[in-house]
């Protein structure tokens, strides 16, 4: 991610890599899976792997189906609140 990292002089609202960087860089120690997995703590990726395919390509790999990166977008966050029983939260938010 560092050799893809914006300008520093770039808005944080402009600067998704520079954003996603600096929260894992925050969050390094609950990255070590190897630890984690000695100690016994369950690895969800197998989880979250098999999950995007009923969430994410089940609405955007539809045939014929293009949209504009920004409505994929909330139509990722509609499908997420949806498969996570939150609906009416997700209408109800301000």
């Amino acid at each position: 991610m560092e050799k893809r990292l914006e300008a520093p002089a770039t808005p944080g609202e402009s600067a998704p890599v520079r954003n996603a960087h600096r929260y894992l860089q925050e969050r390094r120690e609950y990255l070590d899976f190897q630890r984690a997995r000695r100690r016994g703590y369950p690895i969800g990726s197998g989880e979250i792997e098999g999950g995007h395919r009923y969430v994410i390509q089940k609405r955007l790999k539809l045939p014929g189906v293009w949209l504009k990166e920004t409505n994929a977008e909330v139509m990722l966050h509609l499908g997420t609140a949806r498969a996570n029983d939150c609906w009416s939260d997700y209408w109800n938010q301000n």
